[in-house]
């Protein structure tokens, strides 16, 4: 008894283990999820036939959020939109806000691409990618299954900077899509130098040419043309005919573009310009001369009709019209011929073949949108109101010429009067400063010519006493006899003479006391000839008593 019940209990255990270990096992329909994953974008039509065999019910809820999200994927490559709306709100509630960075990067991923799809606006599509993009860079690890399913050896990493760069990519076009050029450059430069690293040239073709045109729009023509460059050179590392000739139509356009709106120095750049759009044509017709398809026919008619302009721009007309006719029998649908019929019309003006100018003049006018009564009647009102807004713009325009005449002359008159005032102003400052200077002048002449005969001689010989000493501080001395004589003298005579220099002032004293020149240089350290042209130049500044009384 007690055997049959051990058996039993080990029995029980192992049914326990096995029912476990079978529930920690996926389904198959979980890998072949992963497996579809890996390959889908290069075998859509085959990863849509697996999905529609896959038994849901198996599958874990984050799993059928999975399946929606990768059948979302799949239709949106296969152009199948019936029931995007649906899978995604699914894959929506499933994964945004979840823990999984790597699938909520994935479902604001496809957000976009539904936003987008919708016609919501950039905008929308920006938001959707910004928010991927964050999402991807908080992304640390991803199910093994990506990496073991791989169809190439790759790692957790690799996996998860595949998808951060391609949402770099599809950001860039956004922000360029937007206007915001700079920040859709710095975008999809990063995506483009991930996919140089890697070798993957195929998406590279799709990054080069918005980065191209973005570096167009922001006039940096060296850095458009050489992205140009590498979209084509990648595009013929992979064999892709169709993309090759694409990157050839980009590359006439461009150089079509740089004659209409850059200044070239000469002529001659121009037409260089002009005849490398054209060889670049031809590259792209002769690369598609052995394809055929819908796309190659609208890229054959589009580097015709370019060749075609090329040659019309030349002032080639015979060549403009043997292209403009071949462009004419290859017209896609939907192409708006208007250009193509302007250039023909023109080229057969120039060279005077009348007959078929006038046809060309008649699909020119059949080209251009055909109005009817009731848009005539709108059409006509729209212009006379647009005539009334032009002829009160011009009145505004003409009174705001006389209120801002009127406002210059008025400041003219204010600045004038101002200077005139100013001018009258330091005029009579100036007379007043000279009547000052004036009185000054005669009360020192006065004072001067106060002391006796007596006392200028015993000032006279007090100095020269002073002078004889040969002592150092004589000159200071003697100033102080000069003081003693004349009380404030020196500051009085600063008053009246305020141009004069401390040397100057030394010099007219000592004149007045006498000295000669050779004892005055002697006592101010000085050379004789400078004394010399001291005197010279007080007499010139003195022009009253007694400054000129005592030079002499």
């Amino acid at each position: 008894m007690k055997r049959i019940l051990y058996i039993s209990a080990l029995f029980s255990a192992l049914l326990i283990i096995g029912v476990r270990c079978s529930k920690s096992i996926p389904p198959p329909e979980e890998d072949m999820l992963y497996r579809v994953e890996c390959f889908y974008q290069y075998h859509l039509d085959s990863a849509r036939q697996i999905l529609d065999t896959l038994n849901l019910s198996v599958l874990s809820e984050k799993e059928r959020a999975h399946y929606c999200l990768l059948r979302a994927k799949v239709n949106d490559g296969l152009h199948k939109y019936a029931d995007f709306d649906s899978l995604m709100q699914i894959a929506e509630k499933q994964f945004i806000g979840c823990n999984d960075k790597y699938f909520e990067a994935m479902a604001y991923w496809i957000l976009a691409r539904l936003a987008q799809m919708g016609n919501m606006g950039n905008q929308f599509v920006l938001d959707y990618r910004l928010k991927a993009l964050q999402s991807i860079e908080q992304c640390q690890h991803v199910d093994e299954r990506f990496v073991r399913f791989s169809l190439t050896p790759t790692d957790e990493q690799t996996v998860i900077d595949r998808l951060k760069y391609a949402i770099h990519q599809r950001l860039g076009m956004s922000y360029t899509n937007t206007g915001y050029h700079r920040e859709g450059v710095d975008h999809l430069k990063q995506a483009d130098q991930f996919y140089a690293e890697k070798q993957m040239n195929h998406h590279r073709t799709i990054t080069a040419f918005p980065l191209g045109m973005a570096y167009l729009l922001l006039g940096e023509y060296d850095s458009c043309l050489m992205y140009y460059r590498i979209g084509l050179q990648c595009a013929e590392t992979i064999g892709d005919t169709v993309e090759a000739s694409y990157y050839y139509t980009a590359l006439a356009s461009y150089y079509l573009y740089c004659y209409e709106t850059q200044h070239y120095d000469n002529e001659e750049d121009g037409k260089a310009a002009l005849r490398q759009a054209i060889a670049e044509s031809q590259q792209g017709l002769e690369v598609l001369r052995t394809v055929n398809s819908p796309m190659a026919n609208k890229y054959q008619f589009d580097l015709t009709e370019d060749i075609s302009q090329a040659y019309f721009d030349l002032q080639q007309y015979d060549s403009c019209i043997h292209y403009g006719l071949m462009a004419e029998g290859m017209v896609p649908k939907g192409s708006d011929l208007t250009f193509l019929y302007k250039r023909l019309y023109g080229s057969y003006k120039a060279l005077g073949d009348e007959a078929n100018a006038a046809i060309y003049a008649d699909k020119l006018l059949s080209a251009r949108p055909d109005y009817g009564a009731e848009q005539k009647a709108v059409a006509e009102v729209k212009d006379e109101y647009d005539k009334q807004l032009e002829i009160q713009r011009l009145e505004s325009e003409q009174q705001l010429k006389r209120y801002r005449l009127f406002l210059w002359i008025a400041s003219l008159v204010i600045v004038l009067m101002a200077v005139l005032w100013t001018a009258f102003r330091y005029r009579k400052n100036k007379e007043l400063e000279t009547l000052k200077l004036r009185e000054a002048q005669r009360q020192l002449q006065v004072e001067l010519e106060h002391l006796t005969a007596q006392q200028k001689e015993m000032l006279n010989q007090q100095v020269m006493a002073i002078y004889q000493t040969g002592q150092k501080d004589r000159l200071q001395r003697i100033m102080e006899a000069f003081e003693s004589a004349y009380p404030k003298g020196i500051e009085k005579m600063k008053s009246a003479y305020p141009d004069l220099s401390k040397t100057e002032l030394n010099l007219v004293i000592l004149s007045f006391l006498q000295f000669r020149a050779k004892e005055e240089a002697d006592l101010l350290s000085l050379s004789e000839n400078t004394v010399m042209k001291y005197r010279s130049n007080l007499k010139k500044k003195a022009d009253f008593d007694p400054i000129s009384a005592l030079m002499e």
